[in-house]
């Protein structure tokens, strides 16, 4: 597999990888996840691209690729990987053990410090509840 070479293909990466570690990706993850990239990337990405993506990440180490990319990666990337992941983990209303652990893995991966993640995910909650 290769290496993502832009930072929108890191974001797809992880979300992709959050979405997918509860078993499946459902149709609002796969829309949430259109509309990100589309916003990061300025292109549109069919749900095939999605599925080969995930077929991509079942084949790798996520943990171990995201650990490889993190000092050659920005804070204010290494957020936005958190926040995108962390919106498709809500997408679908329920937060399952398994996608909270792969968020987790990769912030630690990233090497994002343990107060650092839960300020990232209390911003993301407190914006998301103001424009309810």
């Amino acid at each position: 597999m290769s290496e993502p070479k832009h930072d929108c293909d890191w974001i797809l990466k992880a979300m992709v990888a959050v979405a997918a570690s509860d078993g499946h990706l459902d149709t609002r993850e796969i829309g949430l996840i259109q509309q990100i990239y589309e916003a990061c990337k300025g292109c549109k990405l069919d749900a095939g691209a999605i599925a080969r993506a995930s077929d991509a990440n079942a084949q790798g180490n996520i943990k171990e690729e995201f650990t490889n990319a993190a000092p050659r990666l920005g804070d204010s990337t290494k957020e936005e990987i958190i926040r995108s992941a962390y919106l498709v983990l809500l997408a679908d209303n329920r937060i399952m053990g398994e996608e909270r652990k792969q968020l987790l893995d990769i912030a630690v991966a990233l090497k994002i410090p343990e107060i650092h993640f839960g300020a990232i995910l209390e911003d993301l909650t407190n914006s998301l509840e103001n424009k309810a």
